[in-house]
């Protein structure tokens, strides 16, 4: 750095430091935009993470088939009314037919008391058959899965989720133990490993036993709620939709002016809504931090004016004794721009704080993306650059025996 150029930056540093409130309120909204931009994007990157994770551990061929037809009611999915036309023979026709599914799991679930010894918990019962291992990416530690011969026998065997584990048995091991569910006494013989929350429903908030088990002791019904499938391949997921779409419309002999009487959905039209609700967060945090900038910004460019006010003489004397107009552009430019870098610095750490404190007392993941951090000290630094042109300029464009004559 030259001479002049040093001359000049630590007068505008020793302008600054002599206001230390005004320079911390026109730094007050850049920090917070920089912050905000941190600690949002953080947590929206955290998130999505968070929900792939699940996602590959739901399957990532997942194709799920439920009875109804799905609307939308108040901004969610939902079920018109109670269907029973999907059964097991449709199950059975699309592992059979159907050349791009791989596995087939029928379901039916429904939530049901259980109890074991003086403890009661409502919780999910799923009656399936092993295939849901596949199909659903269900692995089971300790213990093990129930297998076809004693889904054929209606064996009362059942595999808790580890919400079920905690809410019943606490720190006791419940491999062995027995559990009522309704008024059929099961066995339990294994504990699913922990997938988390999607979409707001805990997966291992519930408790699998075999299909017939369920639907002949348990529940009493002949029908399914769901068919759970797993596409040859993710590159066939969309084939497999088609081929099941086709058959069961002719299995459950649906004109061509009819709705399907069944919904169809998989993991790929879960990414996109993801990736969908992705965008508009991120718009939603760049018009955050963009109107914060701004803010910002006039603020600098208020302080600027205040600053070439009060320092007219000051300005005079520089001129009269050699100074060049360019000299007192970049001075005040210089000023500018620190104000702009010191307010993304301060929202820098600000922005680092808050993100550790969620993570630590909400437990929300939370990502820190470098290349957004270094992206907001740019445009931080752009912000001072831009918004103390128009001082810098007038305070370079005075005539310095005017200057010398007016006080501030």
């Amino acid at each position: 750095m030259r001479t002049g150029q040093l001359r000049d930056f630590r007068i505008a540093i020793r302008s600054l430091t002599g206001h230390p409130l005004r320079v911390a309120l026109s730094v007050l909204a850049i920090m917070i935009g920089v912050a905000s931009l941190i600690v949002l994007v953080g947590i929206g990157r955290g998130s999505e993470q968070k929900i792939r994770k699940v996602i590959e551990d739901m399957g990532p061929n997942l194709i799920v088939v439920s009875a109804g037809q799905s609307r939308v009611v108040k901004g969610q999915l939902g079920q018109m009314g109670m269907m029973t036309n999907l059964t097991l023979k449709d199950a059975n026709a699309i592992a059979a037919e159907c050349p791009s599914v791989r596995t087939v799991a029928p379901a039916y679930f429904k939530k049901m008391l259980v109890k074991f010894e003086n403890m009661t918990y409502s919780t999910k019962i799923v009656g399936t058959m092993p295939s849901i291992q596949e199909a659903r990416n269900v692995s089971v530690r300790p213990g093990s899965f129930f297998d076809e011969t004693e889904n054929s026998l209606m064996a009362p065997v059942a595999v808790i989720g580890p919400t079920v584990v905690e809410s019943l048995f606490g720190l006791r091991d419940p491999i062995g133990a027995s559990i009522m569910i309704g008024r059929v006494m099961f066995h339990v013989i294994g504990v699913t490993a922990s997938k988390g929350s999607v979409a707001g429903e805990d997966q291992d908030d519930q408790i699998f036993v075999p299909l017939r088990t369920a639907m002949v002791k348990l529940m009493n019904v002949t029908y399914l709620s769901t068919v759970y499938v797993e596409a040859a391949g993710v590159n066939r997921i969309h084939t497999a939709g088609a081929e099941i779409k086709s058959l069961l419309r002719e299995r459950h002999r649906l004109r061509e002016n009819k709705e399907d009487d069944f919904t169809i959905r998989n993991q790929t039209d879960v990414m996109e809504t993801q990736k969908s609700v992705a965008k508009t967060f991120s718009l939603l945090v760049a018009s955050i931090a963009i109107s914060s900038l701004i803010i910002g910004g006039v603020g600098i460019l208020g302080v600027m004016l205040l600053s070439i006010r009060e320092r007219i003489s000051e300005i005079g004397i520089r001129r009269a004794v050699g100074a060049k107009r360019r000299d007192i552009l970049v001075q005040f430019l210089v000023e500018s721009s620190f104000l702009g870098i010191l307010g993304g610095i301060a929202g820098l750490f600000l922005g680092l704080g808050a993100s550790f404190g969620v993570k630590a007392t909400s437990g929300i993941p939370v990502i820190l993306q470098p290349d957004y951090i270094v992206l907001s000290l740019v445009f931080s630094l752009a912000t001072g650059l831009v918004f103390g042109i128009y001082p810098s300029w007038k305070a370079a464009r005075l005539d310095p025996i005017e200057a010398l004559n007016t006080e501030a």
